[in-house]
């Protein structure tokens, strides 16, 4: 069905075919270096080594353990040298494809749509912000971790599953739509519900979990401060975020299907790759700060997509169309990465960025930062990195005492950099 016939039938091949796209796909990434929300993780890191319960301090930051392990271990072999932490990040994207065309051989029981969906996965461009943003690893280890929970599951070890899931769990808090994701796929498969030995420990596992959960929500600062909050926006935010999902890729198939001579049987079979996506958004449907999830947040719905147009597109019987698709696909979303996003994310680089760069040029000193595009202890940690620096030198959004020679920077948004605003006596 496919010129990747050869590479499909051994391992070796396609893992190298998958790490060639995502490679393709997520380069311009390895020098955007760390952004926003890194330093603080990189802090914390920091913190836990003489602090070990730090996290359950902060919640939900303790079911994002995960996170923490894999940057504390990456910043003790490599440092400050945010490159191999993006490496990390897109080998775990790539480990994920690879899970995934697994998976989906089996729900399909054809190697040519898994193979087919994992190429789709590898690109698509909807979920870039959880491989091109280093704080958004919890949600590529959390699809790890679940990934490897249903390939178990579906491959009659599912006793075995409850370990991947709670790793996952402790990845992220909404690793608990396992619950929903696996009686969606023994419906697919059996159509009907059965029940299995290893539900009793993934249940026993899950009410702990949300006892924990729950003993700590008064503390939980997404839902004191309202980031999530339950609500009838939720449909809302639901049903944008499906459409964000689904356009254009998925019209787009369900055209070319049809195109080529499909029937609605393959459609009915591929919709339960949408109802896989539709579950997946649910645990971030509450989020009160926009009207669809975040890009991160659909690293897991994605395979439900995938899923979706690896069947339709399979089984168009005109080759040029599937072919095109299937280029188009690569092309259009791999490019859409390097033209626009890598742009967005280096300009949410630029504000420590560029300070590390004035700090180099400089001796250590106390100095004051106005109009730091974010919160002021990103700036702070900022300094950690830049030898002979620290946070304690560096005073974002305050005044300096009138009494004291202090540099001053003023960050412009316009020209995306920072101005020397004044060096001595306020």
């Amino acid at each position: 069905m496919w010129t990747a016939n050869k590479l499909r039938q051994s391992n070796s091949g396609a893992i190298l075919l998958l790490g060639a796209l995502c490679l393709l796909t997520y380069w311009p990434a390895f020098d955007n270096g760390f952004i926003s929300d890194d330093f603080i993780i990189l802090d914390r890191v920091d913190t836990l080594t003489h602090n070990y319960g730090f996290l359950f301090s902060v919640p939900p930051e303790c079911f994002r353990i995960s996170s923490y392990i894999f940057f504390g271990l990456l910043k003790f072999v490599f440092g400050y040298h945010a490159e191999w932490f993006y490496v990390f990040n897109l080998l775990l994207h790539l480990a994920n494809s690879f899970l995934l065309w697994k998976l989906i051989s089996r729900i399909t029981r054809s190697n040519s749509v898994g193979f087919l969906a994992a190429c789709f996965f590898a690109v698509i461009q909807g979920h870039q912000e959880a491989i091109m943003w280093l704080a958004a690893m919890n949600e590529t280890l959390m699809g790890f971790f679940l990934l490897l929970c249903m390939l178990w599951w579906h491959s009659g070890r599912p006793g075995w599953s409850v370990l991947p899931y709670l790793a996952g769990l402790f990845s992220k808090e909404s690793a608990l739509i396992f619950l929903g994701l696996v009686p969606w796929l023994e419906l697919h498969t059996h159509r009907r519900l059965r029940w299995r030995a290893g539900f009793l420990p993934v249940l026993l596992v899950s009410a702990a979990f949300c006892i924990l959960f729950t003993f700590l929500l008064t503390q939980n600062f997404m839902v004191s401060t309202g980031t999530y909050k339950l609500g009838f926006h939720a449909v809302t935010v639901f049903l944008l975020s499906m459409h964000r999902l689904l356009f254009p890729w998925v019209y787009l198939a369900i055209i070319i299907h049809f195109a080529g001579h499909g029937t609605p049987k393959h459609i009915k079979d591929a919709s339960w790759g949408l109802g896989f996506a539709a579950i997946g958004l649910l645990p971030y449907i509450f989020l009160t700060y926009q009207n669809h999830v975040t890009s991160r947040q659909e690293y897991l719905a994605s395979i439900g997509i995938v899923w979706f147009l690896a069947v339709l597109i399979h089984a168009c019987d005109k080759r040029f169309l599937r072919r095109s698709f299937i280029v188009a696909f690569i092309i259009v979303n791999a490019g859409y990465i390097w033209l626009r996003k890598d742009a967005q994310f280096e300009n949410r680089a630029a504000p420590t960025g560029k300070l590390m760069e004035v700090l180099r040029t400089c001796e250590p000193q106390n100095l004051v930062i106005q109009g730091f595009p974010g919160n002021p202890w990103i700036a702070r940690n900022t300094g950690q990195m830049v030898p002979g620096w620290n946070r304690n030198l560096i005073h974002a959004d305050e005044p300096a005492p009138k009494d004291h020679q202090w540099l001053t920077l003023k960050w412009d948004p316009k020209k995306n950099s920072y101005l020397i605003k004044e060096v001595g006596l306020e």
